[in-house]
């Protein structure tokens, strides 16, 4: 029997790696030392994590919001000497053979099943990975100075794709086994994973990928700055190596579809009670909160503007022309209309963390109404990207279960 040959050819190129993992007979409960991804952190998750354990990987991811001793060095540096550390001291432990990871975790609710690999970085003009959104230099930046800093994946990119029967059944099959990693999260969510290592499985899976094309669900930045560290890297004439390939996780849309919530807006130094509203979009309906949570809206083509006193509903135009979703709608023409800079506008996952933003900087909360699957796919098949933070794919994977470091792979 001949083995498919998983290397020529455009198309979703997953490759095995040997995955760095916390080591369990060092730290006695991994579930306090994963985090969520660093972009959905609050100043108050971030201190309650570091708090519940030394060894919480936010201490690598990020930084520059841990407070360390006078005259410590950049804490980009500082990370990577941490890490460099912590290898050492078997705090991590490398598996010695590369393989590809079966990632299981969620809730009693909603459960999520994917691959987690090194995926070659396909030419932007092929169209294998799509993004959707807009990205912010800044934060690229960001994450380019961690990765410099200590070469190493150590957070995952959710893409998306559907159907594949033969990686769906090594999926199955590897579950059937004992896992690798089996861990409760401080949120009461379970996280688990299982190592494919067997060659002919191994060419089945990757086989089975190339095909597909894949949707970015989470980390538009994180793929940002892989094809800058890329560039950075041929600009100096390095040959071909790890920064070619970025840490992912896989998920079948079929069969674990993720949901989608909305990313709300703060926009700061701004008074709900003085806010005229462009040619085409209707104020439906005001209300007084006296004490209550606002609400976000209900329907698509609305959204919700609070000060956290007054709610108003706007209804926003819809015809020939106009953006396909509401965040869209929003960017394009309300923020121009209120003459609102990038630099005032604060993006949140919860309703609470937009309206303590946005009665801190005095101003005003944006609620937004989830956008669907469809508008997404709608933008990007029209060659589209939506604007920066547009969407929240979930649940999200956890950072810290099994990790990339360059060095590892020869």
């Amino acid at each position: 029997m001949t083995e498919p040959d998983p290397s020529p050819g455009a198309g979703l190129r997953l490759r095995p790696f040997p995955g760095m993992r916390f080591n369990s007979t060092v730290v006695d409960d991994i579930g306090k030392v994963i985090c969520p991804p660093y972009d959905v952190m609050d100043r108050v998750m971030i201190d309650d994590l570091l708090q519940a354990h030394p060894l919480n990987i936010v201490r690598l991811v990020l930084p520059r919001l841990v407070h360390e001793p006078l005259g410590a060095d950049d804490p980009y540096v500082t990370a990577a000497k941490r890490l460099t550390r912590w290898r050492r001291e078997t705090v991590f432990e490398t598996d010695p053979h590369p393989a590809l990871y079966v990632y299981e975790y969620g809730d009693a609710t909603h459960r999520v099943c994917g691959i987690v690999g090194a995926l070659d970085l396909p030419r932007s003009e092929d169209r294998v990975v799509l993004p959707h959104e807009d990205v912010i230099p800044a934060i690229v930046a960001d994450r380019l100075a961690m990765v410099v800093a200590a070469p190493a994946n150590l957070e995952p990119i959710l893409l998306v794709y559907d159907g594949a029967p033969a990686a769906s059944a090594a999926i199955d099959a590897a579950r059937e086994g004992a896992p690798v990693l089996d861990v409760v999260a401080g949120d009461g969510s379970s996280h688990r994973v299982w190592a494919i290592r067997e060659p002919w499985t191994l060419a089945r899976v990757q086989a089975a990928l190339r095909p597909h094309q894949a949707l970015i669900a989470d980390g538009h930045h994180r793929y940002a700055m892989y094809r800058q560290l890329q560039r950075r890297h041929r600009e100096v004439g390095d040959d071909a190596g790890p920064w070619d390939r970025g840490l992912v996780l896989l998920v079948d849309q079929s069969r674990y579809p993720l949901r989608l919530d909305a990313i709300h807006r703060s926009i700061a130094e701004l008074a709900l009670d003085r806010l005229a509203l462009p040619a085409g979009f209707e104020s439906v309906a005001t209300s007084r909160l006296e004490g209550r949570e606002p609400r976000p809206p209900e329907r698509s083509g609305e959204l919700v503007l609070t000060d956290g006193i007054l709610s108003r509903t706007v209804r926003m135009p819809r015809g020939a022309g106009s953006p396909v979703t509401d965040v869209e709608l929003l960017h394009e023409r309300l923020l121009p209309a209120w003459s609102v800079s990038e630099d005032r506008i604060g993006y949140h996952h919860t309703i609470p963390q937009t309206l303590q933003t946005a009665t801190r900087d005095e101003g005003v909360a944006v609620l937004l109404h989830p956008t669907t699957v469809a508008e997404v796919m709608d933008v990007t098949r029209a060659g589209k990207v939506m604007p920066r933070k547009s969407t929240s794919f979930g649940p999200k994977p956890r950072t810290g279960l099994v990790m990339r470091v360059f060095a590892d792979e020869g």
